[in-house]
């Protein structure tokens, strides 16, 4: 008898996430949202992917900064997951019915006062991005394990002076703040998985 097929990426990450107890933040004073890790598969080595984008110099909030699909939840939808899929749609185009969600991560505050839950979901289907041009300036894909490197020191203006945050240069872009840290606590919570690329 062949021995069983190792499992897929997907499937990997839906098991290290089940199988853990996230931590569920719960603050009244702060904003509640939600984002979308949208991973795919690139050929020919099925290296895992995820789609992010940057904001528009236009948006009130994290203007020009690059973040994970998501946004803060509106009193229609029926719970984060919802919020997560919608922003992601109404953000770059994905449909929810394209999202199989393999699980959810750890909540995260950021220092401009909102609490994040974050969702993994995978793309299998070919995808194009669709930005909504008055919220989205660029939308990118970078390799998973861009972030699987150690984060470097940075200076970013803030306030009138500097602030120092742990951030990547990906795909010519800087990635800091609340997204760097759940991408990096993401890769550190799946990284045998990510190491095969199985597919």
């Amino acid at each position: 008898m062949a021995p069983p097929a190792p499992p897929t990426f997907s499937e990997s990450v839906r098991r290290v996430l089940a199988a853990r107890e996230r931590i569920a933040a719960q603050s009244s004073a702060l904003q509640r949202a939600s984002v979308l890790l949208a991973l795919f598969a690139t050929a020919p080595r099925q290296e895992p992917h995820l789609w992010l984008l940057r904001r528009s110099e236009g948006v009130r909030t994290h203007r020009g900064q690059v973040a994970l699909p998501g946004g803060k939840r509106e009193p229609t939808d029926a719970d984060f997951l919802a919020t997560a899929l919608r922003e992601s749609h109404e953000e770059i185009g994905l449909a929810p019915s394209e999202v199989d969600v393999l699980g959810v991560l750890d909540d995260r505050q950021t220092i401009t006062g909102y609490l994040i839950t974050p969702y993994v979901g995978w793309i299998a289907k070919p995808f194009s991005p669709q930005p909504l041009a008055a919220e989205v300036a660029r939308v990118f894909s970078a390799p998973l394990a861009s972030f699987a490197e150690e984060p470097r020191r940075t200076f970013i203006p803030w306030q009138g002076g500097e602030r120092e945050v742990l951030s990547y240069e990906v795909e010519g872009e800087l990635v800091w703040g609340a997204t760097a840290s759940i991408l990096r606590h993401f890769v550190e919570l799946i990284t045998p998985s990510l190491a095969r690329y199985p597919q």
